[in-house]
């Protein structure tokens, strides 16, 4: 009897151990599984935040936006005489290396000069451009749920700012800005791997086929125009133009 019951209690332990044992590599496979989704949901977000980074029509918050044109209207109406030229040698003083209106100094120094030019001389129509900008950044991350640079979603993100502008301001001054928008250095290749040239002339292309399109559906409300354009940058004739998925 002593016996059986001995090997009865090592039966037992063995079985236990065996259980122990499977819920330690169960345990361990948990959390392997874990481990490597929080690595690529990580991937995941840093990605996209380098897609935000990189895209260039990016959000402006409308109201920091808005305090640069009233510093525009400020020193115009306070100096009527004064030339654009005058004038943006103020501004340019004015918001370097500012640490109390950090965020209007970011905004104002990632013009480039042309359109800093053009906030001068249509101060106006430059809120509409930004309101224009936002509505294209915000239906860009709507469609595709990021804002990518080199690829469809920003054709369509340039196509929307141009087709938007067209309705806000007119054609001719929509092209006045959004060229003004590629006056910049062109020289090496963006993050992506292409040249700047090259992103350029895609730009350049696709603010024309949102314009043309602005044009056309003058009434479109803006997610009646996000879907023409997101249909069109999907259509096997698309004018629409990327370098790569």
């Amino acid at each position: 009897m002593t016996y059986i019951f001995c090997k009865a209690i090592i039966v037992l332990n063995y079985r236990k151990l065996r259980e122990v044992k499977d819920m330690k590599k169960k345990v361990s496979k948990l959390i392997c599984m874990t481990l490597m989704l929080c690595m690529f949901v990580s991937t995941n977000v840093f990605a996209q935040e380098e897609n935000l980074k990189n895209s260039e029509t990016t959000a402006v918050e409308h109201s920091e936006f808005k305090k640069v044109i009233e510093e525009i209207l400020q020193i115009q109406r306070s100096n009527p005489t004064m030339t654009e030229e005058e004038i943006l040698v103020i501004m340019d003083a004015r918001f370097s290396n500012t640490k109390e209106a950090k965020g209007i100094s970011d905004i104002w120094n990632a013009l480039t000069d042309a359109e800093k030019k053009l906030c001068i001389r249509y101060p106006f129509d430059a809120l509409k451009v930004n309101t224009a900008r936002n509505i294209a950044t915000e239906q860009t991350e709507r469609k595709f749920g990021y804002s990518g640079l080199g690829d469809r979603s920003d054709a369509f993100r340039h196509g929307i700012w141009n087709a938007e502008m067209t309705v806000l301001i007119g054609r001719e001054k929509a092209e006045l800005f959004a060229t003004a928008h590629e006056d910049k250095d062109v020289s090496g290749n963006e993050s992506d791997g292409f040249p700047k040239t090259a992103h350029k002339e895609m730009d350049l292309h696709n603010n024309e086929i949102g314009r043309t399109i602005g044009e056309k559906h003058k009434d479109a409300t803006e997610n009646e125009m996000a879907d023409i354009i997101y249909q069109e940058i999907y259509s096997t004739t698309t004018q629409f133009t990327w370098l790569h998925e």
